[in-house]
Formats: C-alpha cells, structure tokens, sequence
C-alpha cells in the first residue's frame, strides 16, 4: 500500500508522511549506457569500486556508510526531494508531521554547494534569532559547511533541548557574517494562529501537518464566536509555509471551496493519477478571502492557493510562491529507513503545473521598501536537478481577472518610505499583512472580490 503526500525537501524541518514496502526491482538497461550494458553489469561495476574503496582509501570506511552514501547519491541525482532515510531520520520525519520536534525550526535545502534557508518556523529559536529566507549557513559550530551534504548539515544541526549551537549566516546585502547563538527546544508548531482584526478574521497557518484542516476549521469557529457572528472577511497567511501533506492541503482548500477542482496529480503509473474535487460546504460562507503568499509559500500552500485563486474565491496578495510541484511516496523498508520517493507530479485547476514559476499573486505587495538589501529569493528552480515544468510555460500562470474595491489601485508594491522597520510579531510594522485587512475590509464592504464573468 502507498500513501501519497507533498514534501517539501529533506531538512531541518522535513513535513509528509506515507506508508508502504519497496522491493528490489531490475528493469533493464539504462537508456544511456554503452551498447551491451546492462543492469547487472553496471551494479557489477558499482561493487568494484565500493572493494577498491574499501581496500585502498586513505582512511578505513565503515561498508554501512559508502552504501547510504552512495544510495543518497543516487537519488540526489533525480531531482531535489528523492532521498534514503535511515531508522532516526524515518523516526525524526515522522514525530515532525506530528507537530512536534526537537530542533532549532529550518526548513532548509541545498543550493550551489551551500545549505540555505527556505524559511524558519513561527515562535521557533531560528524565528527569534531572526534568521530569514535566503539566509546562507555556512557555518555549524565554527566549521564552515561547503561540501556538506543536506542530510549531514541537518545532522549537524539536531541536538537535544537545552544545547547550544552556533550558526554563521551570510545574509545579501550585509557585508559581514552574521554569527547567532540559539539554543535547540522542543519545536511545538501552533498550526493556526488566529486574530480578529475589526470584522476581519485573520488566520496564520504555518505548515501543513497532519492537524492543518481541523486547527482551521476551529479558527474559523472561534474567529465567528469572538465576533458574534460577524467576521466581514478573513486573510489566509500563507507565507513562508513550507507546505506538507498533501491530504491536509486538499482538505483545507475544500473548506473555502464548494464546488470546483482542487488539484490532480499525474506520475508514470496509471495508479499516480488522481484528482480531487470540492465538495458543498464552505466553511467562510462566501466572506472575501484574501491570501498572502511569497517565495517561501511552498508545495500544500501553493495548492491551496492555486485552488481558491483559479476558482475565483480568494485574491491572492504577496510575491510569487516557491513553485514546488512534485509528489512524494514514502515506502518504508522493513528493518531499515523508509525511501522518499517522487512519483508524480501535481496541477492546477487550470490544468497547469507550478513546478518552476509557482503562484502569481493577483496584487503584487513586497515586504520591503526597496530591493537593495531584500533576501535573496531561493525557489524550486534554483535547486539542482530540479523538474522543468511539464506543461511547457515560459511564464507563470496568470490568475484570472477580478472585479476588486477602487482602493486596491491604491495599494504601492513597497512600504513608503515612512513606514517602520519590519518587526516579526508586531502587526503594525507588517506591510503585507496591513495591506491585506485594508482590502479584504474593503472587499466586504462593498461585496467585491469576485472574478469577472
């Protein structure tokens, strides 16, 4: 049996879980090896070498090291996501899509030889040490990190609650290292954190573990309560949501959703192919939803948004997303890890894949006032071995015409020059998030916010 779900990638904080048993499977020749190779050949080449290395390397190698090794060589080599996970780091993925973990809260991947940062998770260490996206470690503990492998790095990271650890980020537009002492904890992530603002309900949803849809559902709940029924409209924060399981993706789309496609899924095999409608019940009642988004906006997130934005029920607010449009399938191997593996590829209502360009917002909003010192955006692309996009775009997909209040011309791009500095937990400083409750209040105000027909 398989179950599908969405990761990520492999890090510091990895989100999917699935089930099933992968067998050794010899299919051929590969396509691009010399004529009169064949499988068996070529695994016969792979044992030389793995004796050689064994009776004539410098240092003496474990054998269980130079095989996960080479396994996760392998499957680096297919694309960003595929990976080998031993007993612990099976262990560790799976106490993580719970909800809870030890750790310092990354998401973190690979890139150009360095370990960077996808984003950090709400009230986490990384979060208040203010380590933002884009951010380059290139040191663990005073040991510079090139060359390191994304599992090591990861490893290096992990510690036990209470330990210190010592990260050197390299941040754009900052000429000096940034050196940042954190302390490891027990990551407990808050799916959904809630707030009313007037008669707007605003809903942070950090990740997509496996309680996502019924920490939503009971937001919405308690958003109605607090204002005796009247919530005008509400703001979906999706930013810097690294996305995870699939199913929780799908069924918080469906909340918001009473009819229309959500997402489909295509692999190799026929068993891959799938697709998911809405059903009746929209858990907003038809209130403006306005949906923020940037380029740490990943995987379940982007199919949330891509859903509601394509079915004309939300305006989506922010920078483009991520653009991770992969599934992976967990197959546990009985006495060792579990295989990470991709296997199909998810689309759009549109019919459209996000692999590459992401989430076009409808209203382009930045987070800073000028892009001289902003971080550097990391997205799907930019990863080795990355998927082109299948459906062949050179663009991204553009969302569709919306009938919006006059006020939205009004919204600038950028902060004025005026406004204060960014600050994480203070509302009044967050550009994007003051822009979105101006025009969700003004969505509801005057009943607009539908899609042109």
């Amino acid at each position: 049996m398989r179950l599908r779900t969405s990761l990520l990638i492999a890090g510091t904080f990895v989100v999917g879980i699935g089930v099933g048993v992968v067998a050794p499977v010899i299919r051929g020749a590969v396509a691009d090896q010399p004529a009169g190779a064949n499988t068996y050949e070529q695994l016969g080449l792979f044992e030389n070498i793995f004796q050689r290395v064994k009776a004539d390397y410098v240092m003496p190698e474990p054998s269980k090291k130079l095989v996960y090794d080479a396994m996760n060589g392998m499957l680096a080599g297919l694309d960003p996501h595929s990976g080998y996970m031993n007993k612990r780091q099976y262990a560790d993925m799976q106490a993580e899509t719970s909800g809870q973990f030890g750790g310092l809260g990354l998401e973190v991947s690979q890139a150009d030889g360095f370990i960077k940062v996808i984003s950090p998770i709400d009230d986490t260490p990384a979060y208040k040490a203010g380590i933002k996206p884009g951010d380059m470690i290139v040191a663990i503990n005073g040991k510079p990190t090139i060359g390191y492998t994304l599992n090591k790095a990861v490893d290096a990271m992990r510690g036990p609650p209470g330990s210190a650890i010592t990260l050197t980020i390299k941040r754009a537009g900052v000429d000096k290292p940034i050196i940042d002492k954190l302390t490891r904890a027990t990551i407990h992530v808050q799916a959904v954190k809630d707030k009313l603002y007037g008669r707007v309900g605003y809903m942070r949803l950090a990740s997509f573990s496996e309680n996502a849809n019924r920490d939503i559902r009971r937001a919405v709940a308690k958003l109605k309560s607090e204002s005796h029924g009247k919530v005008d409209a509400y703001v979906l924060d999706l930013r810097n949501n690294p996305g995870g399981l699939l199913n929780q993706g799908i069924a918080v789309a469906d909340d918001f959703l009473n009819s229309g496609e959500i997402v489909s899924t295509h692999g190799r095999h026929s068993s891959d192919d799938e697709v998911w409608y809405a059903h009746a019940g929209d858990i907003a009642h038809g209130k403006p939803i306005v949906i923020l988004i940037n380029s740490g906006t990943a995987s379940a997130a982007e199919i949330v948004s891509a859903a509601l934005q394509q079915n004309r029920r939300a305006v989506v607010m922010g920078t483009r997303s991520f653009g991770k449009g992969s599934v992976q399938t967990i197959f546990t191997i009985p006495g060792h890890g579990a295989l990470r593996l991709t296997t199909a590829l998810y689309y759009t209502p549109s019919g459209k894949s996000l692999q590459d360009y992401g989430v076009q917002p409808d209203i382009e909003v930045h987070e800073s006032k000028n892009s001289k010192n902003h971080f550097p955006k990391i997205r799907e692309a930019d990863m080795p071995n990355a998927f082109h996009n299948p459906s062949g775009m050179k663009t991204p997909i553009l969302p569709p015409k919306l009938v919006l209040p006059p006020m939205a011309k009004s919204i600038a791009p950028r902060p004025p020059a005026s406004w204060p500095k960014l600050v994480p937990g203070k509302p009044a400083t967050d550009y994007q998030l003051q822009m979105a409750l101006k025009l969700a209040s003004a969505m509801a105000q005057e009943g607009t916010g539908q899609a042109a027909h």
